[in-house]
């Protein structure tokens, strides 16, 4: 049997693999968010004769990937600036707007906060703190009081604009990352199992950048996924949106054991001594996942089922060959670690052949 080559252009094990990925829209929500915020808190705080910078620099910091971060962080942030203002004030009253002052500002305010463990608002803090010293110059406590409620308009507006104007939808941002991820995991198998096949000698592996991309597109997704949970804390959805949502995690939880799958090939760094045999069936089994990733319903052929088939009777036999040894040996040679892996992400391939039937 003849199986296809790779390049060497496509196909390194330390080499690279890029992924482009679409965006729509010249502007981000997030960014079309941010703007209204500043403007809405500029606004506010022009009409209350109040100093605008504090309250923009809040306003900014507080539009966060959910509207329950921003909740969630602003209301650490608000103590946490309480810290900053009256550190700038009480310094300020000792010592004037000196060097020392700026200093111990910015330096008691990151140790109080870390202390209190209001992590999410030290930068917050930090700045409100190092921005007053130069702007206070008598009554204290009005200057305090102005430099909070600032901090506190600006921590409110955001959070409001965040909560009720263009609520985050990740669905179809995690959709349009999957396929590039499926295109990858077939990269990286036919890149990993050919380098396999032409180890000479033990070697030392460092996973390759191919793989390392993909592992950490799927954390992106992952963590894109628990953003669009604790946005759904805060506004109704649709059954068929919830439908839709839960088919994408559960592919993610299936890319993930791929990826976990993947990840033990990559340390495969002693020679296998495949025969030709060998190396025709595991090669056409690639090229099988290949074909069904490539597939949008994942629909598994008749075929593939014959190459798992011979893959697990190879594996058996391996098995067999090492338990009958004298010697002492590794449960997993090369060889039996290559079967297995093909036969355990042939087993998420079922999983997503059940996933997307009909």
């Amino acid at each position: 049997m003849e199986w296809k080559t790779v390049s060497k252009s496509n196909v390194r094990r330390h080499g690279t693999y890029g992924i482009k990925v679409k965006h729509s829209g010249i502007v981000g929500r997030r960014i079309v968010k941010t703007g209204i915020s500043v403007f809405i808190t500029a606004l506010i705080c022009i009409k209350l004769k109040l100093p605008v910078e504090f309250a923009v620099i809040a306003a900014i910091v507080t539009i966060e990937p959910t509207a329950s971060d921003s909740i969630r962080k602003g209301l650490i942030r608000l103590p946490a600036s309480a810290i900053g203002a009256g550190l700038a004030v009480f310094f300020v009253y000792l010592w004037g707007p000196t060097a020392l002052s700026f200093t111990l500002a910015a330096i008691l305010t990151i140790f109080l906060c870390q202390r209190l463990k209001l992590y999410d608002g030290i930068l917050v803090a930090t700045l409100t703190a190092v921005a007053m010293v130069p702007d206070i110059h008598d009554h204290y406590f009005l200057t305090f009081l102005s430099r909070l409620g600032t901090t506190f308009i600006g921590l409110t507006v955001s959070s409001l604009i965040n909560f009720f104007i263009l609520p985050p939808k990740y669905s179809p941002l995690i959709k349009e990352k999957l396929g590039p991820n499926f295109q990858l995991v077939t990269q990286v198998l036919l890149e990993t199992v050919q380098f396999v096949f032409r180890i000479k000698q033990t070697e030392v592996i460092i996973p390759s950048s191919a793989y390392n991309k993909l592992r950490q597109e799927t954390e992106k997704i992952s963590e894109m996924l628990t953003f669009q949970e604790r946005e759904w804390k805060y506004h109704k959805i649709k059954l068929s949106e919830y439908r839709n949502f839960y088919r994408l995690k559960k592919t993610n939880t299936i890319m993930q054991k791929i990826v976990l799958h993947l990840g033990n090939l990559q340390y495969v760094n002693e020679p296998a001594h495949f025969t030709p045999s060998d190396q025709d069936i595991i090669m056409e089994a690639v090229i099988s996942i290949q074909s069904i990733l490539n597939n949008p319903s994942y629909a598994i052929e008749d075929r593939h089922y014959t190459l798992v088939y011979e893959l697990d009777t190879r594996l058996k036999y391996e098995a067999n060959q090492l338990l009958s040894s004298n010697h002492y040996f590794h449960h997993f040679t090369p060889k039996r670690i290559i079967y297995f892996e093909l036969l355990s992400i042939h087993d998420c391939l079922e999983e997503l052949q059940d996933l997307y039937k009909g």
